[in-house]
């Protein structure tokens, strides 16, 4: 805890397991914020003293009761002004802490005028104006105890200003009566000092847990924009590069199809022209290895559209499994679908949604056994929407594995899997895609046993056959 008149310029407090810099600047701005939020204690001060003119008039000499009174209330008057000039700077550390010293000035001065009203103890004669008088004086010195303990160079003004002339004028007289009470007066003002040190710090360390949590939320805060910049610099530069890499290969796919198909004539040896057959599927591979690093960026920087077309999904199914099973035939692996004739059509992008199932289909062949099967189903769900099941018996992940199969560019490091080619891309692009179109894909898997993806989509995408032969005849 860092007390007013500390001279350590920062403090260090530790949140967990980071350490949180405090300026003492901060918390002496904060302690008296604190002291200053209400000007109830004003307007009490002011009550009181018109309270005690009225009960004293007559038991004091005029000039002195309404000097002194008129004295309390322009000091009164004045702490509201200040009060209300200190509530208009008080958003700015520094500016708020410069208002320490008048406050303290005012508050010692309040004091003091306090301590004047009780010194009249001896100007009254009647008992139970003299008990008005103490319990008045006990109520302030309470009520400040309350009101002012947030800020102890105020609040020590404030009670020795108050206390200090009525212990003077009880030891003055040395009688035995009088001697008692200003004992007990200063034993009362050390119980009071004890009590205020003690509200004092747990005061101080909720203004330092406020101010801690300010300090981490704002660096919170900037960690979140500096990341959330540098993943649009990232997915900015990504685009970039992915057009500025499409046209030369293009170039190269378009020049060696032309070569390996001899549109201009025989290129001569046979081995010229397995080059070219090499060249133009390298150019084929690096296009969609492009087109996926340019949809992730695009994905991730929210600028990714997709189309509203009529999906025969059946039909885009069986297209995506011939065109994969070249590939699953070469491994070994075996293509089995299960589709329903009746299966209703959807609302979707169809270029996407057949990129989603050439990667699925493509990761499943890869990672599957010779002599393995990959397994396509799809179905109505009960709540309307469409289930889509990819489906392997190969070599399986961990659920730590699937999680970081999901993230792009990762992929799972081992020696099974680093036999196989690729980027890391297909699994988190597919997820991505089917999130776009508001579906949902999720990944069970064990570690040998095999793997199953399961897309699902919404019920508002899934189309009846009336109404898709009523729109296919629309768009017709």
């Amino acid at each position: 805890m860092v007390e007013p008149g500390c001279s350590a310029p920062v403090r260090g407090a530790k949140t967990g397991r980071l350490t949180v810099s405090i300026s003492r600047e901060s918390l002496v701005a904060e302690q008296l914020r604190l002291l200053l939020r209400s000007s109830f204690p004003i307007f009490a001060a002011a009550a009181t003293t018109l309270v005690a003119l009225v009960a004293l008039r007559g038991q004091i000499a005029a000039p002195l009761l309404y000097g002194w009174g008129a004295t309390m209330l322009g000091w009164q008057a004045l702490r509201y002004a200040l009060w209300r000039r200190f509530r208009r700077v008080q958003a700015d550390d520094g500016q708020a802490r410069r208002w320490a010293l008048p406050f303290t000035v005012l508050m010692t001065g309040s004091g003091l005028l306090w301590g004047v009203f009780a010194y009249g103890f001896y100007q009254v004669a009647d008992f139970e104006t003299r008990v008005f008088m103490l319990f008045v004086i006990t109520a302030m010195l309470t009520g400040g105890a309350v009101s002012f303990t947030a800020f102890l160079p105020v609040y020590y003004g404030y009670v020795f200003g108050a206390t200090l002339p009525v212990a003077a004028a009880f030891l003055w007289h040395d009688t035995g009566p009088s001697l008692l009470m200003g004992g007990m007066t200063l034993i009362y003002v050390g119980l009071l000092v004890f009590m205020a040190r003690a509200a004092n710090r747990g005061v101080t360390e909720l203004i330092e847990l406020k101010l801690e949590k300010a300090v981490l939320v704002g660096d919170l805060v900037r960690a979140k924009d500096t990341a959330e910049q540098a993943s649009r610099i990232k997915s900015h530069f990504l685009a970039n590069m992915s057009h500025e890499l499409r046209t030369p290969l293009n170039a190269i796919i378009g020049f060696s199809d032309v070569i390996r198909r001899q549109l201009f004539g025989p290129v001569g040896d046979t081995r010229y022209h397995d080059y070219v057959g090499d060249i133009n599927r390298s150019g084929h591979h690096l296009l969609r290895l492009v087109n996926d690093i340019l949809d992730i960026s695009k994905l991730e920087a929210g600028a990714m559209e997709v189309a509203d077309d009529l999906v025969d999904v059946g039909q885009l199914v069986t297209e995506c499994a011939r065109f994969i099973r070249t590939q699953a035939a070469a491994a070994g692996v075996g293509v089995a679908l299960d589709l329903p004739p009746a299966l209703p059509a959807l609302r979707a992008d169809e270029l996407r949604f057949k990129q989603v199932i050439l990667n699925l289909l493509t990761n499943a062949v890869n990672f599957s056994q010779r002599g393995g099967t990959v397994a396509v189903t799809a179905r109505l769900a009960g709540d309307g929407g469409m289930v889509l099941v990819v489906r392997d018996d190969g070599i399986g992940m961990t659920e730590d594995e699937i999680v970081i199969a999901l993230q792009p560019f990762r992929q799972i490091e081992s020696a099974t899997t680093r036999r196989h080619a690729g980027t890391g891309l297909g699994l988190p692009l597919a997820k991505s895609l089917v999130e776009r179109h508001g579906g949902t894909l999720w990944i069970d898997s064990r570690r040998g046993r095999g793997t199953t993806v399961t897309v699902s989509l919404p019920a508002e995408r899934v189309v009846t056959r009336p109404a898709a032969a009523d729109l296919a005849q629309a768009a017709g």
